[in-house]
């Protein structure tokens, strides 16, 4: 018995484990807006939306990455600049710079609407990409919720198989009790016999 609890712990521990991983996992996926680039006409000012998850109004963490690249001579520089405002007209990031840079700036970002506006000549190639971590901001409290749902299903799990246990054994002590001390039930051999009677129908 001893070394059954000692497994069934072990298992639990097991789950909790694979669970505080699994979500782990989940908490750090990125999911990438690709703004501008090759395969796409270039548009000078796009929508750029930052959508919370569960309705947390924490700030998301993000990685803005652009490179700009003249399409006629790669060894040609230009100046090339880009900005990110919000739904007031508040720039919250911007940079500007050469051709052939490749910027990646991280900042957290509060849920929203922004527009990205670039600035840049004729034949140039933009490359824009919005990476954000959207279950960042709610990672500890995941390993805390799932945690503590796992330990209220665990101690239920081991609170109904004391209640089944219990039952059986109350049961067992009344099917224990002496013949004549049991309760006659119809459809019992105890119930026939009572019923035995000397005297038959007549047959016909």
């Amino acid at each position: 018995m001893e070394a059954r609890k000692i497994i069934n712990y072990a298992m639990w521990a097991a789950a909790f484990l694979i669970i505080n991983i699994i979500w782990a996992n989940v908490s750090n996926n990125i999911a990438s807006q690709e703004l501008n680039d090759a395969d796409h006409e270039f548009q000078a000012n796009r929508e750029v939306s930052l959508q919370p998850v569960f309705g947390s109004e924490a700030d998301l963490p993000i990685e803005f990455q652009s490179e700009f690249v003249h399409v006629d001579d790669a060894s040609i520089s230009e100046d090339v600049s880009w900005q990110l405002v919000d739904q007031k007209g508040n720039v919250v990031l911007s940079w500007s710079g050469q051709t052939n840079e490749f910027v990646s700036i991280e900042a957290d970002l509060p849920p929203g609407e922004y527009t990205l506006e670039t600035t840049i000549g004729e034949n140039i190639l933009a490359t824009q990409t919005l990476d954000v971590a959207p279950f960042a901001p709610i990672a500890i409290w995941g390993h805390l919720i799932l945690s503590i749902l796992l330990v209220v299903v665990a101690f239920g799990e081991i609170g109904i198989r004391k209640f089944v246990t219990k039952y059986n054994e109350k049961t067992v002590v009344k099917e224990d009790k002496p013949r004549e001390f049991r309760r006659t039930r119809i459809g019992m051999p105890e119930a026939d016999e009572a019923n035995d009677s000397p005297w038959r129908d007549p047959i016909t």
